[in-house]
């Protein structure tokens, strides 16, 4: 800042008094005004001038000493602060993410020691079930050694079970595995075993669980054979999530409201008609969209686990007539049966461009069955694109499970000696489990149009798990794990 001195102005001429003004400084002063000040600015005598500039030159000091100010406020003015504060964030998240790591490392830890129990008992079940197998071949060459005679005829079926067996045995998968990621977060990690092998022998050994699961009061349950989960519901019409890790979750259901009673009640079986909306009739999982489906009266829900997220799906229902079952086939083929008489089943697409309304349906078979008594009670798939109709009718007990393709073209009907059908379940390409009428359980061939008595009970269902896994109903307290 550079201070200006007051600019003097020339004297009056003494020829010219009258030239001369009066100074103007706000105290009456009589002097003449010599200077115009740069304070003011005014026109002022010489006294004047000097005290206003005094007050300029006073006013320069307060200025410094602010400016002292700001600058003692500059040199104050850093980072370290902020640093300090930033580290002490870090290092309260670095200790909140060691204890993480140190309870995520515990608990699979833990985890480990519970799955080399687990799969040592795999391991066990199946060495011994292979020795048996082996101990039969053995007693079958044993036998034909002490004959001495022995034929290629006889040879043949004994070498094609070790053949077998030998594949079977270098098949094997045995190890515990642990994934991770460079973020150690429980949500972020997973440990679980893989015990897969190519079976080739006939399926019907005595099955051994590895694990049991407690549920109470089990009505039904579906499982997701890829994401390695289960959905099921109870006999209070609440449903529960069973994670990968084996956490039982209660899940919420959207309100289900009772509408009234359906105008077409004359056609439906003579029972739908005391199912209450809020009612599951039944559970299906669409490996397509990764989600659940829950089935009632009148409304049909997807679930998906990922988000804990239920979505009504919006179709209209043909004549009213109330759902009865799903199931899908191949990608996005979702078939739907109404309990009706006569059968009513319509195809529709799902999922239909990431939309929960389906629109219309690409097809609907309407009176299936020649007999108009007859109805769908259980339908569900295969991986060979077979359809499963389950059909009861109202004149009699007796029920039929029918194959049928996608077009619902009728490929085989299974029948039971003496008995009829009470439920089924699909199994890999070519099997169905049976439950029937009687109590008792089968296994069905299509590839060899037989079925032969299970070597195990399923009275609440059974669902193919993950790789080689099965989860069996075993009672309504308790779903059961097996290598299958």
């Amino acid at each position: 800042m550079s201070n200006v001195a007051p600019t003097i102005d020339p004297p009056s001429s003494p020829i010219n008094p009258s030239n001369s003004t009066i100074c103007e400084n706000e105290d009456e002063c009589s002097k003449p005004a010599l200077v115009t000040c740069h304070h003011c600015p005014k026109r002022l005598c010489l006294k004047h001038v000097i005290v206003h500039n005094e007050i300029n030159i006073i006013r320069t000091y307060a200025l410094s000493d602010e400016i002292n100010c700001l600058t003692h406020l500059l040199s104050k003015l850093d980072c370290q602060q902020s640093v300090d504060n930033a580290r002490k964030k870090l290092d309260a998240w670095k200790e909140n993410i060691l204890a993480d790591i140190e309870r995520t490392y515990k608990y699979y830890s833990s985890e480990i020691d519970e799955l080399q129990n687990e799969l040592n008992q795999r391991v066990d079940i199946f060495k011994e079930s292979q020795k048996s197998k082996m101990s039969v071949l053995q007693t079958q060459l044993a036998a034909l050694q002490k004959v001495g005679e022995i034929s290629q005829q006889q040879l043949s079926p004994i070498e094609r079970d070790l053949n077998q067996l030998r594949q079977c045995l270098e098949s094997v998968r045995c190890e515990i595995c642990i994934e991770t990621t460079d973020i150690s977060c429980n949500d972020l990690i997973n440990a679980h075993n893989i015990f897969s092998y190519d079976r080739i022998l006939p399926n019907n050994t005595l099955m051994q669980s590895y694990r049991k699961l407690s549920v109470e009061n089990c009505k039904r349950f579906v499982s997701s054979k890829q994401n390695e989960s289960i959905l099921w519901s109870d006999s209070r019409r609440q449903l529960h999530y069973i994670d990968n890790k084996f956490h039982n979750i209660l899940i919420t259901l959207p309100p289900i409201t009772n509408n009234p009673t359906i105008t077409a009640s004359t056609l439906l079986p003579y029972h739908q008609t005391n199912i209450k909306d809020a009612e599951i009739l039944d559970l299906k999982w669409c490996p397509s969209a990764e989600v659940f489906f829950i089935v009632f009266q009148r409304h049909l829900y997807s679930y998906e686990p990922k988000t804990n997220k239920f979505t009504q799906i919006n179709l209209t229902r043909h004549k009213d007539y109330p759902f009865r079952c799903v199931c899908f086939l191949n990608d996005s083929s979702l078939y739907i049966s109404y309990c009706v008489y006569g059968m009513c089943i319509e195809l529709w697409k799902y999922p239909n461009n990431n939309n929960s309304n389906v629109n219309i349906p690409v097809k609907r078979w309407d009176r299936l069955a020649n007999d108009k008594t007859e109805w769908v009670s259980h339908m569900d798939t295969n991986i060979a694109s077979q359809i499963g109709l389950l059909i009861r009718t109202s004149t009699s007990v007796h029920t039929r499970l029918e194959l049928r393709d996608e077009s619902l073209v009728l490929l085989k009907q299974i029948h039971l000696n003496d008995d009829f059908v009470d439920i089924f379940y699909p199994f890999r390409l070519n099997q169905w489990f049976i439950k029937s009428l009687s109590g008792k359980y089968y296994i069905y061939s299509v590839e060899t149009n037989t079925y032969d008595l299970s070597s195990f009970e399923f009275p609440l269902g059974l669902q193919e798990y993950g790789v080689n896994s099965i989860v069996i109903g075993s009672g309504q307290n308790e779903l059961t794990l097996c290598d299958a």
